[in-house]
């Protein structure tokens, strides 16, 4: 009974650590995609674009999203949009969780 207790505590550490990481990668990409899609939309419409919160049901655009526009000398501009993520942690592997930026990148003619 106690063999089977000294099992469980390593392998429960290794599968939230590997849940914790791979976590950490699939927000990544999903922030990112999500960034840079409002940013497309954002050059296409000449405004900000609204997105969908999930959590309360509304429309609103993210507080911590920033939308840079620079104007190009041969005409149109160059967007660059930027969030803040922060992912809160479920493994002692990142206490503070995960802090990182998400950039998108677009160009109008």
């Amino acid at each position: 009974m106690t063999e089977s207790v000294m099992m469980m505590i390593p392998l429960l550490i290794t599968f939230l650590s590997v849940l914790q990481i791979s976590t950490g990668v699939m927000s990544r990409t999903v922030s990112t995609n999500v960034v840079q899609g409002s940013v497309a939309g954002t050059a296409i419409n000449g405004s900000d674009v609204v997105h969908v919160d999930n959590q309360s049901g509304g429309n609103s655009k993210p507080s911590n999203a920033t939308n840079q526009v620079i104007e190009l000398p041969g005409g149109g501009s160059f967007t660059i949009g930027t969030q803040q993520i922060h992912i809160p942690s479920i493994t002692p592997l990142l206490p503070g969780g995960d802090n990182y930026e998400a950039t998108g990148l677009a160009i109008t003619e």
